[in-house]
Order: structure tokens, then sequence, then C-alpha cells
């Protein structure tokens, strides 16, 4: 087995995770191996190189808009001030309404 991880720029909501699922699924890849978030645009997973090919996981990849590649950076302007209030507010914690929980049901889960 042969463990690849990418960095999947176009990579931006669950539905693009959910895309990538399918779209490896369907080329043999074990869902149990394979990794996909949408937060940190990155990819990971193992394949048996004797049944594909890494060129044959990029290039489905590509097709489909997820082309592997380095994440911009957008740099600092000339003109950025820190704001103040970030350091006043402190650590900020939030808790899921239960009723989002029960309502997302098992198509959620992936």
């Amino acid at each position: 087995m042969e463990t690849l991880a990418l960095t999947i720029p176009t990579l931006y909501a669950d539905h693009h995770v959910t895309n990538i699922r399918r779209i490896l699924i369907a080329l043999g890849i074990n869902a149990q191996t394979l990794d996909a978030s949408s937060a940190f645009k990155s990819l990971t997973l193992e394949f048996d190189a004797t049944k594909i090919s890494r060129d044959a996981i990029i290039a489905a990849l590509t097709a489909a808009n997820y082309a592997p590649g380095i994440e911009a950076i957008v740099e600092r302007g000339p003109n950025a001030t820190a704001d103040p209030a970030w350091d006043a507010l402190g650590m900020r914690t939030v808790t899921t309404n239960p009723l989002d929980l029960q309502l997302s049901g098992e198509f959620r889960k992936y």
C-alpha cells in the first residue's frame, strides 16, 4: 500500500469532499483509507499501486476540477492593521444546537 497526500486548492466545502470521495471510490480506493478535508484543503489516501497508479488518481481528480497544487496564500496588504477587539474578546466558545444534530441525519456522515 502506498500513501498519497495532496493539497487540493479547490476543495472549499463539504460537497467537494463528497465529490472527491465518490470519484476515488469509483476508482477502487478503499473508503476507510481516504481522508479529505475542506477545512485544510487536503487529501490523504492509501492505495494499492498494483491496481491503480498515482498518475491515474491525479488525472481523475484533475478531470473533475480538483487538481492538486499549492494553496495560494494572500499576503498582508501594506495598510493592514491589527484589530484590538480580537485580543479583548478572548476565547470564543461555540456549541452546536441539539436540533441541528437531530435533523442532520445519516446523509451528513461521510
